[in-house]
């Protein structure tokens, strides 16, 4: 499991059919994620930095943390299909700010410990985002209304690789 950021214009590109699609920040400090496979397509789950929030919150449906919160977050709701020439690898041996390189050492090594989890919350997910509005509950309505709209960026994510 690799880490990566996404390149803007792909992100712009998804970001008009659906406003969750999350921005880039410019550049400054891209978002960093992982991707995993999901019914044969590649997606890309970004984390987000450690909160104090974190240690408080459960592991839900659209959200996992990393050792417990103290490394960050993955955030599934974010999640968006991905196709190989828009993924930047991340060579964490090369980050000059050592406490970022740190916390990505971290996060990686638990990550990869995590692996199996991280992708049964992925597939999951994204199997109850796919699913009718009348055969979820509602607390699975209220998860899928903050998720990016997989059904559609998956269309619009074919579109792009052709």
């Amino acid at each position: 499991m690799k880490f990566y950021h996404i390149k803007d214009d792909f992100i712009a590109f998804l970001h008009q059919f659906d406003s969750k699609v999350s921005d880039n920040k410019n550049e400054s400090r891209p978002y960093v994620g992982v991707v995993l496979e999901v019914a044969g397509i590649k997606y890309y789950a970004p984390f987000s930095s450690p909160k104090p929030k974190h240690k408080k919150m459960k592991n839900g449906k659209d959200f996992r943390k990393i050792n417990n919160g103290i490394y960050g977050a993955i955030n599934f709701n974010n999640m968006i299909p991905v196709v190989d020439t828009v993924l930047i690898e991340i060579d964490i041996a090369n980050i000059a700010d050592i406490k970022y390189r740190r916390l990505l050492q971290n996060q990686y090594n638990y990550i990869r410990a995590d692996e199996s989890a991280i992708l049964r919350t992925a597939e999951n997910l994204r199997n109850m985002i796919f699913k009718n509005e009348k055969d979820i509950s509602e607390h699975d309505k209220i998860i899928k209304q903050r998720c990016c709209n997989l059904p559609l960026l998956e269309k619009k994510y074919c579109e792009y690789k052709k």
